[in-house]
């Protein structure tokens, strides 16, 4: 089921999450960090408003990635030590949905959506400020809207510079 990217847009939309940092192979603590999320959410009365994703900060592939798990919300405020508020950034985004069966699926559709944006001419959000490249945008939401069969559905998505914002 996996579509060709698209351009989309999207509005600002808050979240509470869980920053840690992972290598390429320890994405494996996905399930429990969105599990701990939804559990702090409904202790503290705070209201999912979307589907969980992670955000990857930054990405060198070569040592960690600073990544965080979350899940969007309709309003939160404050949160303690472990969970951060934060916000979707409202922009244009390139949005690729796509199934995934295997570990090594997730990492094709980077590279797919990536060669499109190429091809496209895009430039992805970047913030350099701090000598690494920050994603200002740089999303993979969890879809089981979408799922079927043995494969979750997936929703990439990286913002991208755009003369409107």
């Amino acid at each position: 089921m996996s579509e060709l990217p698209a351009l989309t847009r999207r509005e600002a939309q808050p979240y509470v999450a869980i920053a840690t940092a992972v290598t390429m192979e320890g994405f494996d603590v996905v399930e429990p960090l969105t599990d701990e999320v939804f559990a702090w959410m409904e202790q503290h009365g705070v209201v999912r408003a979307g589907w969980p994703f992670v955000r990857i900060v930054t990405s060198d592939m070569s040592a960690e990635l600073d990544i965080e798990v979350g899940v969007p919300v309709e309003s939160a405020s404050s949160t303690d030590h472990r969970f951060r508020v934060g916000a979707v950034p409202a922009g244009t985004y390139a949005t690729l949905i796509y199934p995934a069966k295997e570990d090594h699926d997730h990492y094709q559709a980077n590279v797919d959506i990536q060669a499109w944006a190429e091809k496209e001419h895009l430039v992805w959000d970047l913030d350099r400020s701090s000598g690494v490249d920050v994603w200002v945008g740089r999303f993979e939401f969890i879809r089981p809207d979408l799922s079927q069969d043995d494969a979750m559905v997936f929703e990439l998505t990286y913002k991208v510079v755009d003369p409107a914002d």
